[in-house]
């Protein structure tokens, strides 16, 4: 989220801690996001804000979120309660960017939302990833949480490794 610090960010909500740190532990802003869960959505590798029936991009520089997405303008909601995930955030779509799917409020939908915006990126899909692929299972049959990548994704990120593809009857 924030390229100027290598590796993750993270933050506290309660136990009377504030603000968001790297990866070292360090205090790199006072204010912090309402975040859940994180996505890759717009065409740079940072990860972006996926909070409810929201996306936001963090503006580093001054410590804020700026809406991408509000899913609620199309009559989709949440789950879970306080936990507010959607049906499934994952790159079904195959561009490495992720998409959601969340339900509409009279449960009578699935809705997929997918980024229009456009990117100088091209990697592998997600799905290739067998880390990957294993996140987007365990967000259906256990506590849901977002998927995780087994490389490192955002700011000064090395080529992600090429994956292993073969077609049934050709590998040996």
């Amino acid at each position: 989220m924030d390229p100027r610090y290598a590796g993750f960010e993270c933050w506290v909500a309660g136990a009377g801690i504030r603000g968001m740190f790297n990866s070292k532990g360090n205090t790199i802003a006072d204010r912090t996001p309402a975040c859940n869960m994180g996505i890759y959505w717009d065409g740079d590798v940072l990860s972006e804000i996926l909070n409810g029936t929201t996306i936001d991009k963090w503006d580093y520089r001054d410590a804020k979120s700026i809406r991408i997405l509000n899913t609620a303008d199309y009559q989709c909601r949440s789950n879970n309660g306080t936990k507010s995930n959607p049906v499934l955030s994952a790159d079904i779509l195959g561009d490495w960017r992720e998409e959601v799917i969340y339900r509409t409020a009279d449960d009578k939908e699935l809705r997929i939302f997918s980024t229009a915006i456009p990117t100088e990126h091209k990697f592998y899909t997600l799905m290739h990833d067998p880390q990957y692929r294993l996140s987007i299972a365990w967000q259906n049959v256990g506590y849901n949480q977002p998927p995780h990548l087994s490389f490192f994704m955002g700011a000064g990120m090395n080529q992600p490794p090429k994956p292993f593809i073969s077609f049934p009857g050709t590998a040996k």
